[in-house]
């Protein structure tokens, strides 16, 4: 019934019925409440507080034991840098004894050293050097002294020749030794490489800079410590009477580009060929015959064909760096016999080959199948490999995997011999003029 219901208010009203009914009560009440929330509160900060403290100590003992050992560290870094830099003032002093005994070689003791292949890298531009007769330092007054700096930062874009040059050069920069780590872009030889050819173009008025001259300095700049080592060996082997390898890059009758020494040295090998592989000069000559060619695949115009890259670089832009440095070597000691030498060891690598072709087989005529092709001269996307490029050919070649040296004692041991390149030198000489006398 109505009288008897009972209410959520009246429940609520019966619940707090003391509160209400003592208000001072309810205030004890909530103020006991607060109090005790307050000290839980404190307890609970000083906890975390305590916590906090002994966290941070841990953390300074920790730090404080990491300093020591970082300070120990640095202490042995210390010691160790400085007993490195002991060691290294020490191995520059011998490096240094060792390149002052050899400036006092004789050029013909230095260029015995060389043939014997004892050369390490860190003396070989001091070798080469004294091999090549350089005097240990260019006097002021001397064509490779007061100058050399000069000729080596300021030349360039002086005239148009010089703006064609320095064109040339830079295109040349990027295909000398594409994958030694000094030519890469800011390697150290680069820079050093520019301003070698630089210089030369600059002292050299009438070859000037020529495409095949970037391979021969830039063994010279693999080979020197300084720019002007560099300078001064690719000069003397350009220059010097008993190398002339200017005359490679000289220029023929009526100006124009001729390669003269080239020409003597293809005539010469098709000589040395026509003594040591009869059959082999008589095979390829046939096959010459058929594409209405003189004899002489070496010889006359051929040779710009044929083997112009072996003598202009000196076979660096064909093998690779690493083996065209003990040739170089060779280079230096002997001349340009070494370049006839390394030829013949490639035609009796290619004889049984050549031989197996049929006449007129035009592979004989390829100049590519006659190189040892080094990595920067495969073509685009086709990896590196040791067999030979010639039908699929499955046979290693000698110039990939043999040891250098005892390639090049092979090649000290093959003809022609320096008294036979002089006698086929004066015998292309008596050619020339006979040849001349016909032409008149």
């Amino acid at each position: 019934s109505v009288g008897t219901r009972v209410t959520r208010s009246d429940r609520m009203d019966a619940a707090n019925g003391p509160f209400l009914a003592d208000p001072s009560a309810m205030l004890k009440g909530f103020a006991g409440a607060a109090m005790a929330a307050i000290v839980v509160h404190g307890v609970y900060r000083h906890y975390r507080r305590r916590k906090r403290l002994k966290l941070l100590e841990r953390l300074a003992k920790s730090i404080e034991r990491m300093r020591k050992m970082i300070r120990l560290l640095h202490g042995r870094v210390e010691r160790m840098q400085r007993e490195s830099e002991r060691r290294l003032e020490k191995m520059h002093g011998r490096i240094n004894v060792v390149r002052m005994a050899l400036r006092k070689l004789r050029p013909q003791q230095a260029r015995q050293i060389l043939r014997q292949g004892i050369v390490e890298g860190i003396v070989r531009g001091v070798l080469w050097e004294r091999a090549l007769g350089l005097n240990a330092r260019p006097s002021d007054d001397s064509p490779d002294g007061k100058n050399i700096s000069e000729r080596l930062t300021q030349w360039g874009e002086e005239s148009d020749e010089d703006t064609r040059d320095l064109h040339t050069i830079h295109a040349d920069l990027a295909r000398t030794f594409p994958g030694r780590e000094g030519f890469k872009p800011g390697g150290r030889c680069l820079g050093r490489l520019e301003r070698v050819l630089r210089a030369y173009a600059a002292v050299d008025n009438q070859v000037r800079y020529v495409q095949g001259m970037n391979s021969v300095a830039g063994m010279a700049c693999i080979a020197s410590t300084t720019d002007t080592q560099a300078f001064r060996i690719t000069r003397a082997l350009m220059s010097h009477p008993f190398y002339r390898h200017r005359e490679v890059f000289g220029k023929g009758k009526g100006g124009g580009l001729g390669f003269p020494l080239a020409c003597q040295l293809g005539w010469i090998l098709d000589r040395l060929m026509e003594r040591y592989h009869p059959d082999l000069a008589a095979h390829l000559n046939k096959t010459l015959e058929a594409f209405n060619c003189k004899p002489g695949i070496f010889s006359g115009h051929n040779v710009a064909y044929m083997a112009l890259k072996w003598f202009l670089t000196f076979f660096a832009s064909v093998l690779p760096p690493e083996l065209s440095l003990h040739v170089y070597d060779l280079f230096v000691a002997d001349g340009h016999v070494t370049a006839l030498r390394i030829a013949m060891m490639t035609l009796a690598e290619r004889k049984a080959k050549w031989l197996k072709l049929p006449v007129g087989d035009p592979q004989v005529l390829t100049p590519r199948l006659w190189h040892n092709l080094g990595d920067g001269e495969l073509p685009e996307g086709e990896a590196p490999r040791n067999s030979s490029q010639v039908s699929n050919e499955s046979t290693v070649r000698p110039f990939w995997n043999q040891d250098p040296q005892v390639l090049m004692n092979k090649a000290q041991m093959s003809p022609p011999t320096p008294a036979e390149f002089r006698e086929l030198q004066e015998e292309y000489v008596r050619f020339c003029e006979e040849e001349a006398k016909e032409s008149r």
